[in-house]
């Protein structure tokens, strides 16, 4: 049997070795599971591909912050966040035509956002598995609770007790 590294020990060769094939095979490990993320998301081949590009090199370039949780998740949700960008830029291209007379809208960089934004990803990521698909399920598919529900054979009223708990650990989690 081959010796497989675990991601600990991949991420470990990136960092202090400066290792490229080391993130090649983290790459190979989990580009199927964040392009799947992204083409249910985005419904479309072609921004599926990007997006799985763009959370492959934001992840790259935000490794050090990377806390020993599962990488497939961390990357994965970090896809989710590019997609559902992607998806709101297209909305308001194609809901909002743009007056000649008005300023185009400011897209400054948000430090802050972007700092609760990765604590809540790290969050996120370090929920159990189950818990982890529910979220994803309800926030990044928008699945309604009903269909949650018969998915993983409980009751809505179950599902809505559950999601309130995983929130509550969530914020517990973002503010430790």
């Amino acid at each position: 049997m081959a010796f497989r590294p675990t991601d600990i020990e991949l991420i470990r060769e990136v960092l202090h070795d400066s290792d490229a094939r080391a993130f090649e095979t983290l790459m190979k490990r989990y580009t199927s599971q964040v392009y799947g993320a992204a083409l249910r998301l985005l419904k479309d081949e072609n921004n599926a591909q990007e997006v799985t590009q763009m959370a492959f090199i934001q992840a790259y370039r935000q490794l050090d912050s990377w806390r020993s949780e599962n990488f497939g998740a961390w990357v994965t949700i970090i896809a989710n966040h590019i997609a559902l960008r992607l998806m709101e830029k297209e909305k308001r291209r194609h809901t909002d035509p743009l007056n000649e007379n008005t300023d185009p809208p400011d897209e400054t960089y948000d430090e802050q956002k972007e700092q609760r934004l990765q604590s809540l990803e790290a969050a996120v990521a370090q929920l159990p598995e189950a818990d982890r698909q529910i979220i994803q399920w309800h926030y990044y598919e928008d699945i309604p609770l009903q269909t949650i529900a018969q998915r993983v054979g409980q009751t809505e009223n179950n599902i809505k007790v559950r999601m309130y708990r995983i929130r509550e650990r969530i914020k517990k989690q973002m503010q430790s």
